[in-house]
């Protein structure tokens, strides 16, 4: 049986993914860590929302992406993935809404657009992933 179009869009799309949020990560680490922690709570200083709250989140978005985009490259517990940078899209959206950053918040839609969009056309198109690798 042929792969399909459909399939090999699917997986670009999901690597392409992948690789922007696996390397959004990998930047915020290692000697950028304690910057971008420090940018992300004066970003919210002034927000109604309580200080440990934000700097965990904070904390946790550059571990988080390096997994969440390692997972998607390779296509290993992809719906997983998807859901969890899905879920970390809607809470760093919801920090924007807070402050009122409308344009950061238009650009985390499109992203919760291609995470939403990849988990709608995943079944039966994620043929070039260790999922379906580990399936067979």
């Amino acid at each position: 049986m042929g792969t399909s179009t459909q399939a090999i869009a699917v997986s670009l799309l999901r690597f392409a993914l992948g690789i922007n949020i696996f390397l959004h990560g990998v930047v915020r680490l290692g000697p950028n860590y304690q910057k971008f922690v420090d940018w992300t709570t004066g970003l919210f200083k002034d927000a109604p929302l309580p200080d440990f709250a934000v700097s965990a989140f904070a904390h946790s978005v550059p571990i988080l992406e390096v997994v969440i985009g390692a997972l998607l490259i390779v296509g290993l517990f992809t719906v997983p993935a998807l859901v969890a940078g899905t879920l970390v899209m809607i809470g760093l959206m919801a920090g924007m809404c807070i402050i009122q950053n409308w344009e950061i918040v238009g650009i985390q839609m499109v992203y919760i657009l291609i995470y939403t969009a990849l988990l709608f056309v995943l079944t039966n198109n994620n043929k070039f992933s260790l999922d379906n690798f580990f399936k067979r």
